[in-house]
């Protein structure tokens, strides 16, 4: 996903209650966009240019973080999260943390709203036009990975860069009120190699390879045991 940088400063105070990048994904906590950007990280070491490039990007990063406390350039994934954040308070939508669905409140063949619990209370929340379950899939519910993923059979084999409270809640509340998933799909993720590493508070961090298992070139070995060679050149 390549999108334009968001100025986080833009959300005030609610810069620091979006969750943060993935750490393995950033430089001192800093996002980098694709393209151009990663390419003079890549070589501060080596041209002027680059080197340039680097100290003026990361400048600005330290002085966002000790001004909000937060990193506020976002790229990627994380711009188009923390700017659909920004419509939602342009229009006036309050933002719960740590506020739950417990389920769908199903009324005359309908979803009319959701229960959220929240500070302890379980609340009923009546939606007049619809309800989004903007909740992403299922990378860390175990017992569905098990179930889709024949290869891996006891849903533990796979590591997922995913956010760890993603574990299907969303699926599981569309089921509830008769919602159908569809099982049909040979291989429902998006299968890249991953390194294992760990974080300096001692938690497990997961490294996606997306954009460099294939430079500058890549050996891959098919089920039958053919030797696929590819070779790629990165042009700065």
């Amino acid at each position: 996903m390549v999108a334009r940088p968001f100025d986080g400063r833009e959300l005030g105070n609610n810069v620091k209650n979006l969750g943060a990048a993935l750490p393995e994904l950033t430089v001192f906590g800093m996002m980098l966009g694709s393209g151009k950007e990663i390419v003079h990280f890549m070589r501060a070491t080596r041209s002027l240019q680059s080197a340039a490039y680097v100290a003026k990007r990361l400048s600005k990063h330290f002085f966002q973080v000790c001004a909000t406390g937060a990193a506020c350039s976002c790229t990627n994934g994380q711009r188009t999260r923390r700017a659909a954040c920004q419509v939602g308070l342009d229009l006036g939508i309050p933002l719960w943390l740590s506020s739950p669905a417990k389920e769908l409140i199903f009324d005359g063949g309908a979803v009319r709203g959701a229960v959220v619990e929240r500070d302890g209370k379980r609340i009923r929340v009546i939606a007049r036009k619809g309800v989004v379950l903007a909740c992403g899939g299922f990378p860390h519910d175990v017992a569905r990975r098990k179930e889709l993923f024949p290869h891996a059979p006891t849903g533990n084999e796979h590591y997922s860069p995913g956010p760890t409270g993603n574990t299907g809640d969303g699926l599981r509340l569309a089921e509830a009120v008769g919602g159908k998933v569809d099982t049909s799909l040979p291989h429902a993720a998006a299968w890249v190699p991953v390194s294992i590493t760990t974080r300096k508070d001692g938690s497990r961090g997961v490294m996606p390879h997306f954009i460099d298992r294939a430079k500058p070139g890549v050996i891959a070995v098919t089920t039958s045991g053919k030797a696929l060679y590819q070779r790629r050149q990165l042009i700065p």
